[in-house]
């Protein structure tokens, strides 16, 4: 007859008399009288010889029944009940050997007290905590526990240790080894056995690699229920790897396995319903698969919705959003994020501009071997913009980039060595990056080439070359090969002068931008060389190289201003044009500003001002007359 009628205690105690305290902890632990049972498994352990009160013991302090959680506690009576033979306790105490472990009730008691360094808490903590609170990663320990366990026949055992064989930890990789001891877990039922198998064949790790072999065991598992395998068999229905492709059945897989938390579940999940295949098109859904495979650090999850908000199919873009998925995958080692993310730092299209933040994401990503970044890492270096100027850094970084065959670094690392800045000067290395990147049609390249043709000595000039490089790199767009045209057809390289091509050459280059090329054809239009004298189109020609900046164009507005000549009168525009030039290092520039401001004109008067700008314009003088004086 059941004696589950009586109280509690009436029943712990006729156990406890009759059958003695092992049986009376069991009655009390089934009852919830947790701190009962810990006094009477602590009665029972010295005379129990198979280890089952020591391991009930140590239960409790892994659980914090009837006491705090003590893992340092539990591993010591899990460690005399391992002593004593129990498979269970060496089990146990290998998961905790594993991955070490803390207390949290330890970590909140300190931080509750006011004096959490002091003797006090210490001694307080002592007393609570003798044994500790904390255990020691310890694989190889749990490597042998394991080891034992499984010869004792426990299959969970043979499963952990198959995957210690798997990952080298505690002790040597060892697949073979691995192989008997997962059959040995999956003929126990054990449905991680069957997946440890199915991973072996699909990777061939040990055995062949024999993907229908794999998708075998990855079906048993997923009939166990096993989350991971419904993962790795609906890659291999999707690809057709071993299994004829079903891509259906493999979106349903990859579903019910990310409904369960499986990251890379969630990540395959959310590109199909992303891209529609296998399953019907929900880009709602999708981002939030992809979002939870991302909070939990699937990189490539990271990635796909920085490009998703990028892109915003459909939608309005969310470039903040995606700044910040770059971000977080740069952050995790991704190059090619680091890059994105240095972009967007770079241009400020997302929530903010920020040099500093580029260079440092370029450089994460150089340093990985991504090559735009190396040229934008060194583009900033040569520039100083988010970063101290460093020519030596600018060099180096143009050579990595050049060294992996980028036309434009290797231009740009070929005019350092041209000019010596940030190291020595070699034209010869110069010339061999050159020819490199102008085989790849670099306009730049082709250009520079040209201009080391033009000014070559005997051996080296090549004016042929040159013509038919810059010719290539002007019909390609590039401005500067047109201007050198120009300059090469007006006969500044001693050659014969062809002033038609020039001027034609001269007004393509102004067309698009160039300053110099602008304000050559305004001083040809204002004084009739070559093309017909026209003082209004020269006028338009320096008002263009003028808001360039061109101190020379500006110069020259100022007195077509000043005088009538090409436009109407205006005093105030002409002085404004002096000033300009003036402040740009424009000697007659200066001159004209310090008239104007002494006489009044165009310009409230300034007679103090006005002699300073006209010394200065004197001195400047001066000093330019000496740098050309003759002293032997």
């Amino acid at each position: 007859m059941s004696s589950r009628w009586l109280p509690s205690a009436v029943r712990v105690r006729g156990a406890h008399a009759i059958r003695g305290p092992a049986r009376a902890a069991e009655i009390a632990y089934a009852d919830d009288r947790f701190v009962d049972a810990l006094k009477l498994w602590r009665k029972a352990a010295p005379r129990d010889a198979s280890g089952e009160a020591e391991y009930r013991i140590g239960q409790l302090y892994r659980r914090g029944q009837g006491v705090f959680v003590n893992f340092a506690e539990a591993v010591h009576w899990y460690g005399l009940a391992a002593a004593k033979g129990h498979v269970e306790a060496k089990i146990d105490l290998a998961k905790l050997l594993l991955s070490g472990a803390a207390d949290l009730d330890a970590s909140r008691f300190r931080d509750i007290r006011r004096d959490p360094g002091s003797r006090e808490t210490a001694t307080l903590a002592a007393l609570l905590y003798p044994r500790g609170d904390k255990v020691a990663a310890d694989a190889k320990r749990a490597r042998a526990l394991l080891a034992e366990a499984d010869a004792a026949g426990a299959a969970e055992a043979s499963e952990l240790l198959a995957q210690l064989y798997l990952s080298g930890q505690g002790g040597e990789r060892d697949y073979a080894g691995a192989i008997p001891l997962l059959r040995k877990a999956a003929a126990a039922g054990r449905p991680a056995g069957e997946f440890g198998l199915g991973d072996l064949y699909f990777r061939g790790l040990g055995v062949p690699k024999e993907p229908a072999t794999a998708a075998d065991h990855y079906e048993r598992a997923v009939d166990g229920g096993h989350v991971r395998a419904k993962t790795a068999l609906a890659t291999i229905l999707f690809d057709g790897l071993g299994r004829p492709i079903d891509r259906a059945r493999a979106a349903k897989l990859f579903m019910e396995a990310a409904e369960a938390g499986e990251q890379i579940a969630q990540y395959r999940s959310g590109m199909l319903l992303m891209s529609g295949e296998g399953a019907p098109r929900d880009l709602d859904r999708a981002e939030s698969l992809l979002r939870a495979a991302a909070k939990r650090g699937h990189l490539a999850a990271m990635i796909a919705l920085g490009e998703y908000y990028s892109r915003g199919d459909g939608r309005a873009p969310d470039l903040r959003e995606s700044e910040t998925w770059f971000r977080r995958a740069a952050d995790e080692g991704d190059v090619h994020a680091a890059f994105i993310a240095g972009r967007f730092a770079a241009n400020g299209d997302a929530s903010y501009k920020s040099l500093p933040d580029a260079v440092r994401y370029f450089r994460k990503a150089a340093e990985v071997g991504h090559v735009i970044a190396a040229f934008n890492l060194a583009a900033f270096y040569a520039s100083g913009l988010g970063v101290e100027p460093d020519p030596e850094q600018a060099r180096t970084w143009y050579r990595v980039a050049a060294e992996k065959d980028f036309p434009a670094a290797q231009a740009r690392l070929a005019r350092m060595l041209l000019s010596g800045e940030g190291g020595a000067r070699d034209p010869s290395e110069a010339r061999h990056w050159l020819e490199r990147a102008a085989a790849e049609n670099d306009a730049e390249a082709k250009a520079m080439l040209a201009t080391v043709f033009l000014l070559g000595d005997k051996a080296t000039r090549d004016v042929r070359k040159a013509e038919t490089l810059l010719q290539e790199a002007a019909t390609s767009g590039f401005a500067v090969a047109a201007i050198q045209l120009g300059h090469l057809y007006a006969g500044r390289y001693d050659v014969a002068a062809q002033p038609e091509d020039a001027v034609r050459w001269y007004t393509i280059a102004a067309e698009a931008g160039q300053s110099e090329a602008q304000y050559i054809l305004g001083v040809m239009h204002r004084h009739g060389r070559v093309v017909a004298k026209n003082a209004r189109l020269a006028a338009d020609w320096f008002s263009r190289a003028a808001e360039s900046g061109l101190p020379a164009a500006q110069f020259d507005l100022g007195v077509m201003y000043c005088t009538g000549e090409g436009v109407d009168l205006d005093v105030v525009n002409g002085a404004e044009m002096y000033r300009l030039a003036a402040e740009a290092g424009h000697i007659d520039g200066m001159h004209n500003w310090g008239v104007m401001l002494l006489k009044g004109v165009g310009v409230e008067a300034d007679e103090e001002t006005g002699r300073f700008w006209m010394e200065k314009a004197s001195a400047a003088r001066a000093a330019a007359a000496n740098t050309s004086i003759v002293t032997a």
